[in-house]
């Protein structure tokens, strides 16, 4: 290896010892905030999260669709890669992921509970913007807080 890839490799093996570090000092500053504040500063990531890759996959699959929520379903799990999004009921939808798909935790920068309380709004972000009306997520479970999958049911009036 040469030196200056050695020189590299150290770098960046020291800017991720740093960003982990620096996000560990924030999560553990936002577990100390009142909880109403915590959650909003939470939805915000939540929703920047979504507008900043995944909210334009939901716009493209929702007008692809004609508006059909069923094929919606099946054009944005095409889109996702996966079987994510199912049918309920006649104003419900289930949100199952695998894994954490958070770029942070996938990153190892963070592993914090806390941050399971971010993807209900990335998850809300996204059905808001096709919908045009509010949603309201439950969480069911997450990996980070144990569970052996990322669950939320997304309700809505169409």
């Amino acid at each position: 290896m040469s030196k200056e890839a050695e020189n590299v490799s150290e770098w960046d093996k020291w800017i991720k010892d740093f960003l982990k570090m620096w996000f560990d000092g924030l999560m553990e500053g936002i577990d100390q905030l009142d909880e109403e504040i915590r959650l909003k500063v939470l939805e915000m990531t939540g929703r920047a999260c979504a507008k900043a890759h995944a909210t334009v996959l939901f716009e493209k699959a929702w007008d692809e669709s004609k508006q059909d929520l069923n094929l919606f379903i099946k054009k944005i799990n095409e889109k996702m890669g996966a079987e994510i999004y199912s049918r309920k009921g006649e104003n419900e939808l289930i949100a199952t992921y695998e894994k954490c798909y958070c770029p942070l935790v996938s990153l190892g920068l963070t592993n914090s509970p806390t941050l399971c309380n971010c993807s209900p709004n990335w998850v809300k972000e996204n059905f808001e913007t096709i919908f045009k009306k509010p949603v309201k997520i439950t969480t069911n479970e997450t990996v980070l807080r144990g569970g052996e999958k990322c669950n939320f049911t997304v309700s809505f009036e169409l």
